[in-house]
């Protein structure tokens, strides 16, 4: 079993191009976070890459009984 925290992990390929969801990774702490992120999520050739705890994201709409709740 993983014991940390869950980090979401947004990139995109080109400037124009949106952010989007990659994937997320379990770390103890952000830097080792990004670490994580930059070396599992390195199949694609990135202009940026964002990572942020899944605790700060901010829900717009949820599912009703959702952990996150």
């Amino acid at each position: 079993m993983k014991t940390g925290e869950v980090f979401e992990v947004f990139a995109r390929q080109w400037r124009k191009d949106p952010l989007k969801h990659v994937g997320s990774v379990v770390a103890p702490n952000p830097d080792l976070a990004v670490s994580f992120a930059r070396s599992i999520y390195n199949e694609e050739a990135w202009v940026e890459m964002r990572v942020t705890a899944r605790k700060h994201l901010i829900s717009a709409i949820a599912i009703k009984g959702d952990a996150g709740e």
